[in-house]
């Protein structure tokens, strides 16, 4: 396999304010664009020039990958769809804080929570499907190129997990940053990040490639 740089999309209207999105959508705020940026400038200090750029097709992930791109000097027209990273689907819940789905649905909601893995959301997918695919995807990866890869968080927390050959636990407790990217390949899962984001969006220079075997820790 390829090394693979896996960025989740940056901040949205819809994260901010705690709903879930899957596959719908909303754009991103200023902090998201920010976001994108750092990431993209961490990328251009490591990730080299002969590298392949894929991106879910939903628009937050899109936008971000193309704000990733200009950073590594690179064309949007070169970045590849692949439906394949988008979102876990949340059916009836997109558009809705958690709140508000154990308010209205509370049996179903307390269905899934019974069987997290394998229980859809109503109108959605289960991890268990979303697994399937995204492992698919890591089949069809080929070269020695890297390949910087823009998706979601719960997504990407599956992604990770196929990765490290992780339990349906564990891959439930990892965090979904925004502010960082992680190398997959040829050994312990690698996260780069810098320095949280101060106010005004702006950032130091510098962050350090660490190891990290398990569980993502704040």
């Amino acid at each position: 396999m390829p090394p693979v740089y896996l960025v989740r999309h940056g901040q949205t209207v819809w994260n901010r304010d705690g709903r879930y999105q899957g596959q719908q959508d909303s754009p991103l705020t200023v902090k998201g664009i920010a976001q994108a940026r750092a990431v993209g400038r961490l990328l251009a200090e490591v990730a080299g020039a002969d590298l392949t750029m894929v991106a879910s097709p939903l628009g937050r992930a899109w936008q971000t990958a193309v704000i990733v791109a200009d950073c590594l000097g690179r064309d949007s027209a070169d970045i590849a769809l692949e439906p394949r990273l988008m979102e876990v689907a949340y059916g009836a819940w997109e558009g809705l804080t958690a709140a508000e789905v154990r308010a209205r649905a509370p049996e179903a909601w307390a269905a899934r929570e019974a069987d997290k893995w394998n229980h859809p959301v109503p109108g959605g997918e289960s991890y268990a499907q979303v697994a399937a695919r995204l492992e698919d995807w890591l089949a069809d990866l080929d070269g020695d190129g890297p390949v910087v890869a823009v998706g979601h968080g719960a997504a990407g927390r599956i992604l990770r997990g196929l990765y490290l050959k992780a339990p349906p636990q564990e891959i439930f407790a990892m965090e979904e940053p925004q502010e960082s990217f992680f190398r997959l390949h040829g050994g312990p899962l690698r996260r780069r990040s810098r320095r949280r984001l101060k106010k005004g969006c702006r950032f130091p220079t510098g962050g350090a490639l660490r190891p990290v075997t398990g569980l993502l820790q704040s």
